[in-house]
């Protein structure tokens, strides 16, 4: 395994100049990335793309990477591993609508907040280079981004014993402290997640079907699938999915993928209300539910946003 290169102040202000930590929407960077020499021997890292976006994402555990669909679905953009300088720094919805700049205040920094709680901030290993503590997500319901459609979120297995009984010295509550701190001082509502918070095969089946969230691109493939749903869109909640495919691939010539996107498109945006909280059976009736499932999960996060 290739050595991750000792972490130096001009290997950060590399980092910065690279854009690290800054941007919005697909101009973001992550200021971890993922690479052969970070890999995690304990944890499934996954670097890929995530709706709307077809920038690459970074994140360090699959359940990072799952409820980043969640959100993904529920209408909201994030930032993945969004870094909170040591020092004094700005807002993190600055820059993004210079209507709400003025309102902003600044962050007296996490060296400061870690102070005030009384634990240690931290060097990179091996180092005197002050480390920079990152959030998992910082995610923002669009195009209302501001601080009360805007939410910090840690994501960390929450139902493991050391959560349920933890060590009064552990580290990893002191860094959620830290974090809850720094999050309620730039006035934005901060959770604790893990995949446990939502209902069993939600997480799995938004993942099926996140890659038909993207819109087509090929002609063809855009009037098959117009032509087929103005004929029997407001219908299909009264027929099985498998017999979407059957009569998209047998009436419209549509290829096998194009039916599956078809289908999988219609189930991800709600064209059809269907329970994505239960498991979907392909060969029975969609359930209904959906619709309000996505504005029940959007409501314990944000109230003002415009549900779809």
């Amino acid at each position: 395994m290739a050595r991750h290169p000792k972490v130096t102040q001009d290997l950060l202000n590399a980092w910065v100049s690279e854009g690290r930590g800054f941007g919005w929407a697909e101009t973001y960077k992550s200021w971890m990335r993922l690479n052969r020499r970070n890999a995690s021997p304990v944890s499934t890292q996954v670097s890929g793309y995530v709706p709307p976006f077809v920038r690459e994402c970074h994140f360090f555990c699959r359940s990072e990477f799952l409820i980043a669909i969640l959100f993904a679905w529920l209408g909201a953009w994030f930032r993945e591993q969004f870094p909170i300088w040591p020092w004094p720094h700005p807002h993190p919805l600055t820059g993004i609508n210079p209507n709400l700049d003025p309102s902003l205040q600044f962050s007296e920094g996490m060296q400061a907040i870690c102070r005030d709680v009384g634990i240690d901030h931290g060097y990179f290993i091996g180092t005197r280079v002050l480390y920079v503590w990152t959030l998992d997500l910082v995610v923002s319901w669009t195009p209302l981004v501001d601080v009360n459609t805007t939410v910090v979120v840690s994501i960390k297995p929450i139902e493991a014993d050391r959560f349920k009984d933890p060590d009064p010295l552990c580290r990893e509550l002191e860094k959620l402290e830290a974090e809850r701190r720094y999050a309620g001082a730039m006035c934005l509502p901060y959770f604790v997640l893990d995949r446990t918070r939502f209902p069993g095969p939600l997480l799995g089946q938004l993942e099926w079907l996140s890659s038909a969230a993207y819109p087509l691109t090929r002609p063809y493939d855009v009037r098959v699938m117009n032509e087929f749903l103005q004929q029997h869109g407001p219908a299909l909640g009264q027929d099985a999915p498998a017999n979407w495919i059957s009569r998209l691939q047998v009436d419209y010539r549509a290829s096998k993928e194009l039916s599956d996107y078809v289908v999988q498109h219609c189930l991800w945006h709600q064209i059809v209300d269907c329970d994505l909280g239960q498991r979907i059976n392909m060969l029975g009736l969609p359930i209904p539910g959906g619709r309000k499932l996505r504005q029940r999960l959007t409501s314990q996060f944000v109230s003002d946003v415009r549900h779809a």
